[in-house]
């Protein structure tokens, strides 16, 4: 980027098009500042009252956006940044009353008792700053990232994939190394799914540690919930459907070199054969 600024400086490139014509230039070329958000310099002959004037609207600003930092739902990275401008502006207003002390007019009676006043307003406004804990916001910071990142990177995905599985009935065994294949395909999910069950508490634990918007949380974490239970009761029922189709699949195995394929493990067999791949 420099070494392209550099090539249009050398080459004294300009902009071909009507400067006062908005649509034709890019907005980069047209932004001005706002008056109103221009915020002038204090003059260099500012007086010892007018210095105590500046703390004092000073104080006043800064408890405002203190209790907004506090009380309000902005993020913990604007917290982060608005409280470390506030320190900046706290030690530059100390710095300024160090000033005003100095003062010669400060032993003055009248400018006396308002420095006084000042210095108090100062220490009661400096506790106030000091309740701004920026190791607390960014902990709030973590949390919220955590909980988002196990939430949409981690749970929601797998759900997702869960829901793909469990949609997809089982393909009919056509023989018993089949099904004991299929058997061990759905423990494999099952175990799959007790993970993700764990998953799920954390970022439930997660989500208790917010600092803010836990209602809206809590109803993400009960719909992923919800989903997660339907996913898990098919994963348990495969389960549990296989091996007993193992087991009277093998029953009637054994039947026919035992007693010539008995009736009732061959019945016992199609029944259950039907019941799971009913759907199928």
């Amino acid at each position: 980027m420099f070494e392209r600024l550099g090539e249009i400086y050398d080459n004294k490139e300009r902009y071909k098009g009507d400067e006062n014509d908005h649509d034709e230039l890019p907005a980069i070329f047209w932004w001005f500042p706002k008056q109103e958000d221009f915020i002038p310099p204090p003059p260099t002959d500012e007086t010892c009252l007018e210095k105590m004037e500046r703390i004092s609207s000073t104080i006043k600003l800064s408890r405002n956006e203190i209790t907004e930092i506090l009380y309000s739902d902005i993020s913990p990275e604007e917290k982060i940044i608005r409280t470390m401008e506030i320190i900046r502006e706290a030690d530059h207003i100390k710095q300024l009353f160090k000033e005003c002390e100095a003062d010669p007019e400060a032993k003055k009676k009248d400018v006396g008792e308002l420095l006084a006043k000042c210095r108090a307003g100062l220490v009661d406004y400096q506790a106030n700053v000091n309740s701004l804990d920026i190791s607390k916001f960014a902990m709030d910071m973590k949390n919220e990232n955590e909980f988002m990142n196990g939430l949409q990177q981690q749970l929601v995905p797998w759900m997702d994939g869960g829901e793909k599985v469990t949609g997809v009935p089982l393909e009919k065994p056509k023989s018993f190394e089949q099904a004991r294949e299929t058997e061990r395909q759905c423990v494999f999910f099952a175990k799959d799914v007790r993970k993700a069950n764990k998953l799920l508490a954390k970022v439930e634990e997660a989500a208790k540690r917010l600092a803010r918007y836990q209602t809206t949380a809590e109803g993400q974490i009960e719909e992923q919930r919800m989903r997660f239970k339907k996913i898990a009761s098919v994963a348990a029922s495969r389960v549990e459907s296989m091996r007993d189709l193992l087991i009277r699949w093998e029953e009637m195995t054994n039947s026919v070199e035992k007693d010539a394929l008995d009736f009732q493990p061959l019945t016992q067999f199609l029944k259950c054969y039907a019941i799971y791949f009913s759907s199928s």
